[in-house]
């Protein structure tokens, strides 16, 4: 017997992002395969080609001789893995499951690169069903891959998955507990850093990250004693954060900056903040005045609860009436955006850092609320190439919905076609341009556009009503019975 070791990705105690990637070199799982001998020609080489150099060098090696049915099989399965693994990673889930089930035998434990890569493109549409019981199999049936399977499917899914995927590894025989603890530690990071956790959660969490001393840990319960505006421990764990840290980071500073000014500490805000300003120069953009320290993270995720904040200000800076216009805009309140804008570029000046992306901001909201010849006008001023670019995607992306709202359906086909071959697929738009055609009476083609987004998206019900409505008027199209 000759072992071949296959291609795989090296597990880690933690799962970080390039744990989440199957690549094609790992120590860690090796095959027994036979090297078969033949009278005429020795493989030999070939499979050493293959093993050293991958299969594209072994391939080229065996061209024109008569090689074995193995080696013939090994070279076409490192083929068509390498092709599933690229399908998976662009997202190109039709592709994948075309491959994966054209081989069925390939679902086996010496093949776990295989069954991997099958995991990962069920959780792309998320942790449901399937993805669990796919999991629970690979846990069953390979038990000595339990803990790098989960691993893996701990970087593909969300935090919120993590409870239960540590459930099932405990189940499973091939259970570790010094390593799960290590993955249990890890995911619970994860939740600090994604969503509010409980008091009794930030208890356990605060227990570990004091002995293990993690500056990280110590840092995310810190952001999570920001939320509930619990300055003193938010405070407390920040410096926490910082003294176990060689470099603090500008985050790690600016948790501390925050609980301060919740404090009412201004001296001491003042001083550390001029201690750090010249290394982190965008600390010298956080103001004492501004509003409470919730506003610059609500404003990222939710501009109801920043616009509330901006309410509270007794007056607004051009900045902040900036920030009002965007947060309006990202609520499709175009008009609403038009005029914070308005009064932000009145107060501002035009050697500002944020006028022209005040500017860019104001020319989308015109042409959003139906000013696009101002619009136009502002457009062309704007020096910025990506902004520019970017206008006028919003502006072909208007005239196609305008175009359904008038019913000129071949319209939006026409431009929907052109719109994604000049700035890429945009799932709203081509769901429009599914029911385009379905309006149009062209049924085959919106039974196809409805499909590729139900193989993308597949528990997404709308797409799934969708495809069911345009199938049944296919049907009848041709006079068949529709259930």
């Amino acid at each position: 017997m000759k072992p071949l070791y296959l291609a795989l990705l090296v597990s880690s105690s933690a799962f970080a992002n390039d744990q989440a990637h199957i690549q094609l070199l790992d120590r860690q799982v090796s095959v027994e395969v036979n090297s078969p001998t033949n009278a005429y020609y020795d493989e030999t080489p070939i499979w050493k080609i293959l093993e050293n150099k991958g299969w594209q060098a072994a391939q080229a090696a065996a061209e024109n001789q008569q090689i074995s049915d193995k080696l013939d099989d090994e070279i076409q399965y490192q083929s068509t893995l390498n092709s599933l693994d690229q399908a998976v990673q662009n997202k190109q889930s039709s592709t994948a499951n075309a491959l994966l089930a054209a081989h069925p035998d390939w679902m086996s434990c010496q093949r776990i690169q295989w069954m991997w890569l099958d995991l990962q493109n069920e959780v792309a549409t998320g942790y449901g069903p399937n993805a669990k019981a796919k999991f629970s199999n690979i846990l069953q049936s390979c038990p000595e891959f339990s803990l790098s399977t989960t691993q893996k499917l701990l970087g593909w899914t969300r935090a919120a998955a993590g409870p239960d995927i540590l459930t099932k590894y405990k189940q499973s025989s091939g259970f570790n507990q010094a390593e799960y603890d290590k993955l249990a530690y890890q995911v619970q990071l994860s939740q600090l850093g994604n969503q509010r956790v409980s008091s009794a959660t930030a208890k356990t969490a605060s227990k570990q990250i004091q002995q293990v001393k993690d500056p990280k840990g110590a840092e995310l319960l810190g952001w999570q004693y920001l939320k509930t505006k619990n300055y003193p421990q938010a405070l407390s764990w920040f410096d926490q954060s910082i003294n176990w840290t060689e470099t603090p980071t500008r985050k790690q500073i600016e948790g501390k900056l925050l609980s301060l000014q919740g404090l009412n500490k201004t001296a001491e805000y003042d001083r550390f903040k001029s201690l750090w300003s010249s290394r982190y120069p965008s600390l010298k953009k956080l103001h004492t005045g501004s509003g409470s320290p919730e506003l610059a993270k609500a404003c990222e995720t939710n501009p109801q609860r920043c616009l509330t904040l901006l309410n509270k200000e007794k007056s607004l800076t051009p900045q902040q009436h900036a920030l009002a216009g965007w947060q309006w805009y990202k609520l499709d309140r175009p008009l609403t955006a038009k005029r914070s804008f308005e009064q932000a570029l009145d107060g501002m000046a035009s050697s500002d850092k944020q006028y022209e992306s005040t500017q860019y901001g104001y020319t989308l909201a015109l042409n959003k609320s139906g000013f696009e010849q101002h619009a136009e006008f502002l457009a062309h001023k704007l020096s910025d190439p990506t902004q520019k670019s970017l206008y006028a995607k919003q502006r072909e992306s208007k005239a196609i919905l305008n175009a359904y709202e008038k019913q000129d359906y071949q319209y939006v086909i026409n431009r929907s076609e052109q719109f994604e071959h000049q700035y890429g697929q945009d799932i709203g738009l081509m769901e429009i341009r599914g029911w385009a055609y379905y309006n149009n009476k062209q049924t085959t083609k919106a039974v196809e556009t409805f499909q590729q987004l139900v193989d993308a998206y597949p528990h997404d019900e709308q797409y799934q009503e969708a495809l069911k409505i345009a199938d049944c008027a296919q049907k009848k199209s041709y006079k068949m019975m529709c259930f």
